[in-house]
């Protein structure tokens, strides 16, 4: 007989007075915020102000977080595809390209050669100059693939949708199928594309793949595959909800197509096309099975450009369609899932860089313990984000995912976006503004690593906050110094971590494998 001795496990207590100070410090903010005995003196006009804002910035934030969790919880399964089987209606395929070179242009035309695309015409529209585009044509005919041509648009002028209308003008098909050069395209891509309805556009979802290894590209795939295929697209569809095409894998009836003025001249085509489907009285629908596979960036510099349009889109929208969400055609909490679907980019940047900038005032005034109304909601919002740590975590833990490999993920791309929210607001300015932008063609492969890493905005960012973090130390004040100690600790893991790129040898041989 084994004699087992359990080990005496001692639970500390609580001591009265710990717990009737606890309760006195939180009973003083039903008055008002706690302050530290130095904090400067504060106007309480002031005060009030930059309080209520933070306390509006909370509940923002709850609310973003909400309507992902509640896409989230309705994603775990993949719809099954309902739709009748598609007529055997002419298909014509349509690649935008510019600046890309002859060698990329004709990986993607054999990748659709390959598939299962019975008389479907295969049109690749550059807007290159005409001794670029020769090189292109000449790549394309080589291939030898029956109906595919290369055509340059006469006067390449405007944006990319643009050259969509125009290619789309040129096409035979009845259905018209937009895909962008670097895209992967699924092996059902055209039987799917021919389904689609008369007034309608088919989106065939969007997951990514990464040909270059590297921090950020690694962090974008958890992103594109848990937050954006499963959540924004599967979730969305599998409530009935609205949902918005992105700019690869798009079918539309040429009829419907020109009925609805086309594609615009920005760079939010794609969410503006959703937008004019909706508002003619059509709808946006997603096609279950195997997504369009994006390329993401790999260099942080690329994925930079990137997401500064994605944010000026959403923004740009908002001007221009942010009265006409609202008296759209479909039940209430459909216009708000558009609403919230359009503005969650610019909302989350704002509200990021409004937070930041929140967190150092209060920081300044020394509010160790904000008012118990806010207290609250920093308990709701802190509640929210484990809420949707373990959402995500429940879709990808099929994956070989864990719960703390999920936090993690999360974690890195809070840290990212608060790291940008100063340079992406400006391009929130200006979407709401509606000012143009210069169109920058995402680099590929291992041209994305090479496209640089840290610049001015890095190096100023990291400056501003090294300077008010040693200035911070100057006042005594804890609260103030924890605040930009943070700030700070955020913007250096995040421009030594998750924007390094992997070791040259390695991005070469990712790069030509």
């Amino acid at each position: 007989m084994v004699n087992i001795t359990l080990p005496n496990i001692t639970i500390p207590q609580i001591s009265p007075d710990v717990l009737n100070d606890t309760l006195r410090i939180l009973n003083k903010t039903r008055q008002g915020p706690v302050t530290v005995p130095n904090a400067p003196a504060i106007p309480p006009w002031l005060e009030n102000a930059l309080l209520t804002i933070y306390l509006a910035l909370l509940a923002l934030s709850i609310l973003l977080i909400a309507h992902y969790i509640y896409y989230a919880r309705h994603s775990s399964r993949q719809p099954p595809d309902l739709r009748a089987d598609p007529a055997d209606a002419p298909l014509s395929i349509i690649i935008p390209v510019k600046n890309e070179s002859p060698e990329t242009v004709a990986q993607a035309v054999k990748r659709l050669a390959a598939l299962n695309c019975p008389d479907a015409e295969i049109i690749v529209v550059s807007d290159d100059p005409p001794d670029a585009f020769e090189e292109i044509r000449k790549a394309v005919e080589s291939l030898a693939v029956p109906n595919a041509k290369a055509l340059r648009r006469p006067q390449p002028v405007g944006y990319k949708g643009v050259a969509l209308n125009w290619a789309a003008e040129q096409a035979r098909g009845e259905i018209l199928l937009f895909l962008d050069v670097d895209s992967v395209p699924p092996p059902d891509l055209c039987h799917r594309a021919r389904a689609v309805g008369g007034r309608e556009i088919l989106f065939l979802g969007w997951d990514g793949y990464a040909p270059v290894k590297t921090p950020i590209a690694t962090l974008q795939l958890f992103l594109y595959k848990y937050l954006l295929f499963h959540v924004a697209i599967v979730g969305r569809h599998n409530t009935g909800h609205p949902i918005f095409a992105l700019g690869s894998g798009i079918a539309v009836r040429k009829k419907f197509l020109q009925e609805m003025g086309g594609f615009c001249n920005c760079t939010a085509d794609d969410y503006d096309i959703s937008m004019k489907a909706y508002l003619h009285g059509g709808r946006v629908v997603y096609s279950p099975g195997v997504p369009v596979y994006v390329e993401v960036p790999g260099g942080y510099a690329a994925f930079k450009k990137q997401y500064a349009r994605w944010t000026y889109n959403s923004a740009y929208l908002l001007a221009a369609y942010g009265l006409k969400i609202f008296k759209l055609r479909m039940p209430l909490p459909h216009r708000i899932s558009v609403f919230l679907n359009v503005a969650t980019h610019p909302l989350m940047i704002m509200t990021t860089f409004a937070i930041m900038l929140s967190g150092l005032a209060m920081g300044y005034m020394g509010i160790l313990l904000p008012p118990l109304h806010i207290l609250i909601l920093q308990l709701a919002l802190g509640i929210a984000a484990l809420a949707q740590v373990y959402y995500v975590y429940k879709l990808a833990r099929g994956d070989g995912h864990s719960f703390v490999a999920v936090a993690g993920k999360l974690a890195k791309s809070a840290a990212l976006l608060l790291v940008l929210s100063p340079y992406l607001a400006l391009y929130v300015v200006l979407g709401a503004l509606r000012r143009r932008i210069r169109w920058h063609i995402t680099p590929k492969g291992l041209a994305s690593v090479l496209s640089g890493r840290a610049g001015p905005y890095e190096i100023g960012l990291a400056a501003a906050l090294g300077a008010l973090f040693a200035y911070s130390l100057t006042t005594a004040n804890p609260v103030f110094i924890t605040n930009t100690a943070i700030l700070l600790a955020a913007a250096l893991y995040v421009l030594t971590k998750i924007t390094s790129p992997p070791p040259r040898s390695d991005a070469t041989q990712s790069g030509t494998g």
